[in-house]
């Protein structure tokens, strides 16, 4: 079996490593290119491969489920509006109904 590495070892290791890098980047005079930061998109794609299968399928069914979620509030908005029609054309006189045209609503904004 391996053993763990030890402290010692470990900070010996990596201080080589920055040496190695800092005299790479010493000999090469080119400018090196940055990538932009990545997008809020790009990140959480990132994200999700780096954590596997289980956690995209549980994101994908938690939007899955707010989506449901908010079709039920936009529906029961629409129903509530049309309950609210409802009564408006029903406490509202006759006369005043045949005077305008079917096509054409005025829209009272005091109410």
């Amino acid at each position: 079996m391996n053993e763990p590495l030890r402290e010692e070892e470990v900070t010996e290791d990596v201080s080589a490593h920055s040496d190695d890098v800092a005299a790479d980047s010493k000999d090469s005079e080119e400018p090196t290119t940055q990538l932009p930061k990545p997008s809020a998109t790009e990140s959480l794609i990132n994200a999700l491969i780096e954590a596997g299968p289980e956690v995209a399928e549980h994101v994908v069914k938690a939007a899955q489920e707010l989506i449901l979620a908010v079709q039920t509030i936009v529906d029961a908005a629409d129903q509530s509006i049309r309950e609210q029609q409802d009564l408006r054309t029903e406490s509202t006189p006759e006369s005043s109904s045949s005077k305008t045209d079917d096509t054409v609503r005025h829209l009272d904004l005091a109410e």
